[in-house]
Order: structure tokens, then sequence, then C-alpha cells
């Protein structure tokens, strides 16, 4: 009866948010018809909320419907979280981002001495790529003690640090290892005292591992033949789990600067190739554009957006890849703003 009475709305010669939401849910109700959607999805704009829905099933063997109390992996979006934290102490003088790490991580080998905490953040490092693959496909386990035996049995980088771009995971790994150093706490307890709470991230958690066991409201990934992933991590670090909501309140306190300053916003954002530990910032001078990140871990994969102009923020967490949450983002955004999209 709602839909029925938005839409009449629409055919108004006035256009209203509520038509706005009509516009919205029959753009993503036909992804999810046509078998492009299974996940939650979440706008926001000027701190209320503009559309909010959930799309297909939890779990593909159960077939428990997903509701937005759900949280999903978010694959190479958690590298916003070391980051973050290391701004975090820098901002206390705990650290420079011209430091060595071995100033703080003594067991590496003697490349630790040429590598800085800049590099860690720019993945200028030269750091190999984590054979995630072959893990995967040999159920081998992934531990924090197996990540470091692969690491300590790299004689040198790949190029001189500095020099050149290559995307590792090993750079916010090591960036996790000297929070804990320096703050002498797990990096999980730092994260949820200085980032979750102050970001009031009521849902989000670091999962023990995975296959998940009784994890209440956790969504599981599966393709597109409804098989489950099945991967063995045992590295909590490796595990954040958020809702929708959880990256919305995220993004809504690091851009009110409740996490760090501008200043070091556009320090993390600073980009040697690709990416940034905060994905890609579209900055004019001192204004931002926009904040994009894309992640992906097996068949999870989700998109986080924030427009400052409009104070428009879009979260799509999906546990089924397609291949196509930043398209979804785009057509959101055209649809939120149709003169600009």
């Amino acid at each position: 009866m709602r839909k029925t009475f938005l839409q009449l709305l629409c055919g108004m010669t006035f256009l209203s948010a509520s038509c706005q939401n009509v516009s919205l849910d029959k753009y993503l109700q036909k992804q999810y018809t046509n078998g492009e959607l299974n996940g939650n999805v979440l706008v926001m704009q000027d701190n209320e909320l503009l559309y909010e829905n959930s799309f297909g099933v939890a779990n593909a063997e159960t077939e428990e419907p997903l509701t937005s109390a759900y949280r999903f992996n978010v694959g190479s979006i958690y590298k916003e979280f070391p980051g973050v934290a290391v701004l975090q102490l820098k901002e206390k003088g705990k650290l420079r981002l011209t430091d060595t790490i071995d100033n703080y991580l003594e067991e590496l080998p003697e490349w630790a001495k040429s590598i800085t905490i800049q590099n860690l953040l720019q993945y200028t490092s030269g750091l190999p790529r984590i054979p995630w693959g072959d893990f995967f496909k040999g159920n081998i386990p992934i531990t924090e003690k197996l990540l470091k035996e692969l690491l300590l049995k790299t004689e040198e980088p790949a190029f001189p640090p500095g020099s050149d771009y290559l995307y590792s995971n090993f750079n916010p790994i090591l960036l996790t290892q000297i929070v804990e150093s320096i703050t002498e706490k797990n990096f999980e307890s730092y994260v949820v005292e200085n980032l979750f709470k102050t970001a009031q991230m009521e849902n989000a958690f670091f999962a023990e591992k995975t296959p998940y066991q009784n994890e209440r409201f956790v969504a599981t990934s599966f393709n597109k033949n409804l098989k489950t992933d099945v991967f063995y991590i045992q590295e909590p670090k490796l595990l954040m789990n958020f809702t929708a909501q959880d990256l919305y309140q995220w993004l809504y306190h690091l851009h009110n600067h409740k996490l760090i300053s501008k200043q070091s916003i556009q320090l993390l954002s600073e980009r040697a190739g690709s990416q940034s530990p905060l994905g890609v910032l579209d900055w004019d001078k001192e204004t931002l554009k926009v904040h994009h990140h894309h992640g992906s871990s097996g068949n999870y994969e989700a998109v986080i957006r924030y427009y400052p102009n409009e104070e428009l923020y879009i979260v799509i967490l999906t546990n089924q890849k397609h291949s196509n949450v930043s398209e979804m983002a785009d057509n959101i955004y055209g649809t939120v703003i149709p003169e600009k999209g």
C-alpha cells in the first residue's frame, strides 16, 4: 500500500524524497530480480535515512532472509582501520610517518631498516603479495604465525622502498602490529576502544575464525551456484564484520573529524598508485569531492561512498559477488542527485 501511494506522489509535478525512494527501490528490486543483488543497501543524506533495504538470503543453505541486522566481511575496506589508527598515534606524537618500521618491529629482516611507515601506508614498501588463493585452495588455515613465517622468508623487497607501487596486504598487517607495539594492546582492543566506540559502530566486531561458528547475524558468502565459501582464516585482524549502519557511522564520524583531523585524512588519502588506505578520495585542492572504497573477499563484495557536497552516504554490502557494486553506487547517486548523476 505504501509503495502504491508513493508511486502516485511521483506522478505529480514535484519531486520529493519519497519519490526518490520509489525510484531507488524500483532500480534495486530489478537488480535483485535479475539475480544481480544479494545484500543490504543503505542511503543516508543530511543525517537522515533516505533508503534502506535487504535483498536475498543471509545463508544459501538455510535460506534465512537478510535483514539490516546482518553483518558482512568487507574485504580490503578493512584497511581503513589500521590506517586511521596509525594517524591517531601520529597526532598524539607516538610515531612519525618517516620512521622506519624496525623501530617498532624487531624480528623482521634487514630490509625493515629501509621501509618507512609512509611506505606501508602508500603500498610503496615493495613487500610481496600474499598468496591467498594458494591458501584457500589448499584449505590451509591462515594465521598470523603463517603470514609472519612467509614474510620472514622474503629476502628483499620487490623494488627499493618508495620507488614503486605494489598492492600487498602485508602493508596493513604490519601497520596493525605497529599499533600493537606502541599501545601494548592487541589491535582488536585498540580498534574497539578508539574507533568502533568513538564512531558509534554498535554492531561492528572481530570474528575469531572462519568458517563462522555460532556467530549471530553474520551473512555467509556464496557463489552464483549457491555454494558457500569455505575459507579457513584464524586471524581476527582479517575478520572485521559490519552492518551497513556501522559503515555509515564510520564515514560520518571520520569526515566530521571525530577520529582524526582533516589534515590527517588528507595525508592518509595520498596515493602512490591506485589506492590509499582510505581507497580513493578525490580532492579539489582543500575540498573533498568524494570518498570511494571498494572491497571484496571471496564472494563478499562491498562499496562505501561519501559525497560531501550533497552530504550523501551510500553503503552496499553483498554476500554474493557480481562485480557490480560500484556501478550500483553510481546509479544510486544518479537517482538521488539526478541533475548531477
